[in-house]
């Protein structure tokens, strides 16, 4: 179900109570947002920051308030220290197409840091994180910030029903796709939510589910009207090789548009195909 409400923040330690020890600001001065942060010297520099001291370590991001956690997340640690120069190409990609009242759907949204910029420009949020630990992180850090989101706590694939997630060393690489140990989480269809949230068209999604973006968007695209297929699209296509359908080809054969590509990621606008 959809949590729309914000956090209630007297039940969390004031945004300062974990601030950066001495040699992390020295780090963060260093490489936060700065051409350092694109450098080959910020895998070092982020083993340092988390080896300066374990736990929280509260400071900004995108000029926010962000309470980051270096250790079990890369998404933490690698924002906390890189800044803006963390996932550069989407997010300079995204800030031409989210303007103030834009809706952005965020699937897989970890510990917010796409919803976070989403919202930093005004935009509507659908937050979908199904790894209670990472939910409730994402949903501190726009608490923090004033922003309000629609926030699901739950899984997203081809029907309603439960799935197992399975933690990961790095929370960030929870799949549905693991094994061992796992955890039960509802799962419901893309369709579903985007409807709960009563939003009738998409400006931009991001989706970075570990190799379950097929499963998410082919029965979209199969249920959903063509309102309310996304204008842009950033999926995440390095775990690919675990699609079990052919997802950018059937992008493409809708009228998808590719305008951006990188190791991690990959940029689609929507071009409708003219029938000829």
């Amino acid at each position: 179900m959809s949590i729309s409400n914000t956090v209630d923040l007297t039940l969390h330690p004031a945004h300062g109570t974990f601030p950066p020890t001495a040699a992390q600001r020295r780090i963060l001065r260093w490489f936060h947002s700065t051409p350092l942060g694109f450098s080959r010297l910020r895998r070092p520099a982020i083993n340092a920051f988390k080896a300066a001291r374990a736990g929280p370590v509260d400071a900004t991001l995108f000029g926010l308030k962000v309470r980051f956690h270096p250790h079990d997340n890369q998404t933490d640690s690698k924002s906390a220290v890189c800044g803006r120069c963390y996932n550069a190409d989407e997010t300079r990609w995204l800030s031409r197409i989210l303007k103030p009242g834009a809706v952005f759907v965020d699937v897989g949204a970890n510990m917010g840091f796409f919803s976070l910029f989403a919202a930093s420009r005004g935009a509507r949020v659908l937050a979908i994180e199904p790894l209670p630990t990472l939910f409730e992180r994402m949903s501190l850090n726009m608490a923090l910030n004033g922003f309000s989101a629609h926030r699901f706590n739950e899984a997203v694939g081809p029907t309603a029903g439960t799935v197992v997630l399975y933690p990961a060393t790095d929370l960030g690489g929870t799949s549905i796709l693991g094994a061992g140990a796992g955890i039960e989480t509802p799962v419901r269809p893309l369709l579903d939510l985007v409807r709960e949230a009563g939003v009738d068209h998409i400006d931009a999604l991001k989706i970075d589910v570990e190799g379950w973006e097929d499963r998410v968007l082919c029965p979209f695209f199969e249920t959903a009207p063509p309102a309310l297929w996304p204008r842009a699209i950033v999926i995440e296509h390095s775990s690919g090789g675990q699609w079990v359908e052919d997802l950018l080809g059937r992008m493409t054969s809708l009228g998808y548009v590719r305008k951006v590509h990188n190791r991690a990621n990959a940029m689609y606008v929507f071009r409708p195909v003219t029938p000829a």
